[in-house]
């Protein structure tokens, strides 16, 4: 229980760093990188298996007595300059006054007062 408490504290400042070189990475190169990627969703997984074991939630003990997390598939992320979006994405919705819900009382108000 005391080296899984503290692994969690050590994955914590693993994951930091993973998200601040990966911002800083998005940053620069206008996308992410899949190793930091994968690292960070291996870590989250198992953040979550030890979390599970030490409040006695699970039996089964997480890396290293059990094996790594498998990692999903997932979408990388990279910026769109305005110029790559296409405009079919854009939807153009017609809005007419009656459609703006009024939370003023006035002349339409059904509400009286006694």
């Amino acid at each position: 229980m005391l080296l899984f408490t503290l692994l969690l504290m050590a994955a914590r400042l693993i994951v930091a760093v993973v998200v601040v070189v990966q911002f800083v990475i998005v940053l620069a190169t206008g996308k992410d990188n899949q190793n930091l990627r994968n690292l960070g969703q291996g870590l989250g997984k198992w953040v979550y298996q030890a979390i599970m074991f030490l409040t006695f939630n699970s039996d089964n003990k997480p890396f290293p007595f059990d094996e790594w997390p498998v990692l999903d598939p997932s979408e990388g992320y990279s910026v769109t300059s305005p110029e790559q979006v296409d405009d079919a994405e854009f939807v153009e919705v017609e809005v007419d006054d009656q459609d703006i819900p009024s939370f003023t009382a006035g002349e339409g108000s059904t509400d009286k007062q006694e």
